[in-house]
């Protein structure tokens, strides 16, 4: 059995040691605040094994005793798989990554859970980037099936064994073979954030989260964006639109309530309030009319059909990402059959000669399409 690393106890990295615990490997979680540690060890005592039963995964009561939950990176050295989570900043990601790859062996696989960056920019002072690897779970991680793995450096032999770990977790792998910051799913996420606040003026959170699950969504659009954290999202967009350009962009209004959430300290569930209020780990979201989300809904179909037409990913493999990411029935281009590609090029037509944003703008695959 394989002794895996864990590289930062927040959000992400507590979950992510909680599912190889769960799944027998002995884990080494590291940080470097002892009151993160102290907090994600609490998580694996409880609301963590919930998660994991409502998720089907549950295999052991006790996660604690699996761990070792450390301030020294160089714990990390007799370990066969590490996995960074650690904030969402290039240069910070750059310098752990280089300072790992002298304390594991020659045979140690070394992943990200970058939420946006391309595993080729981050593998950029390594010596051995062939056993780099994209390793990244949706929010919430424990609930959620999907993690998205490979990436350009990543060689076919170490590739084989990434995907046997992901199973072994209780996971299903989608395989990108080409860099794309924001990978599948997190670009039509925030595509669609990008398009959302455009219409907050005229629904409310609610609203907008009745419609999505409507959809077939187990989980609201602004509840999914509470999970992730809104110092994340803000992170991630940008990220997005230093290397998309202006179709990431967010409307003045958007930024700025976001930006404020942050300011006050309202970042979603991890501290209690963001978009909703959060008790017991469950967002209180009242009841609401379902709003009118075309125009979101067009430009995450949008989003996805440049993913195809860039080759990030076929058909099938884009669909079901949008799927497993939400833990959805259906996926994004089910969706769009659902709504009809005429109709997905009218709203965005609409749209974008309403507000200019390039969000809205239809691409070339969708034109061809109608």
């Amino acid at each position: 059995m394989l002794r895996v690393g864990v590289i930062g106890a927040g959000t992400m990295g507590a979950a992510i040691a909680a599912l190889f615990a769960n799944a027998d490997y002995d884990v080494v979680l590291v940080d470097v605040s002892e009151e993160a540690l102290k907090k994600a060890k609490e998580r694996h005592e409880g609301e963590i094994l919930r998660e994991l039963m409502e998720a089907g995964l549950k295999k052991r009561d006790d996660l604690v005793s699996k761990i070792k939950y450390t301030l020294d990176i160089k714990d990390l050295g007799n370990c066969s798989f590490v996995v960074e989570a650690i904030v969402e900043k290039l240069p910070v990601k750059i310098e752990l990554l280089e300072k790992l790859e002298h304390l594991v062996s020659e045979d140690c696989i070394i992943a990200t859970n970058t939420s946006s960056f391309k595993p080729s920019e981050l593998a950029v002072k390594l010596k051995r980037p062939d056993r780099f690897t994209l390793f990244h779970f949706s929010n919430p991680p424990i609930l959620r099936e999907i993690v998205e793995v490979g990436g350009e450096t990543l060689a076919e032999e170490y590739m084989q064994e990434v995907l046997e770990i992901v199973k072994s977790i209780g996971k299903e792998p989608v395989v990108l073979r080409k860099d794309s910051r924001g990978h599948v799913f997190n670009r039509f996420l925030c595509a669609a954030v990008a398009a959302i606040g455009w219409d907050l003026g005229k629904f409310s959170p609610p609203q907008i989260d009745a419609a999505i699950k409507s959809l077939g969504s187990p989980v609201g659009f602004f509840e999914l964006l509470d999970h992730i954290g809104i110092d994340v999202l803000l992170m991630v967009q940008d990220s997005l639109i230093e290397a998309h350009g202006d179709r990431f962009e967010l409307s003045k209004g958007f930024r700025w309530l976001l930006e404020r959430m942050v300011e006050w300290g309202k970042l979603g569930k991890k501290s209690g309030e963001g978009f909703y209020r959060w008790i017991n780990g469950r967002a209180t979201v009242p009841e609401a009319e379902p709003a009118d989300i075309l125009p979101m809904a067009a430009a995450t179909v949008n989003e996805a059909l440049r993913e195809i037409e860039e080759g990030l990913a076929d058909r099938d493999t884009v669909n079901r990402a949008y799927s497993l990411a939400l833990g959805s029935p259906v996926g994004i281009l089910d969706v769009a059959e659902m709504l009809g590609y005429a109709t997905i090029l009218d709203a965005l037509e609409k749209k974008y000669g309403e507000t200019g944003a390039e969000t809205f703008k239809p691409c070339e695959m969708l034109k061809g399409m109608v």
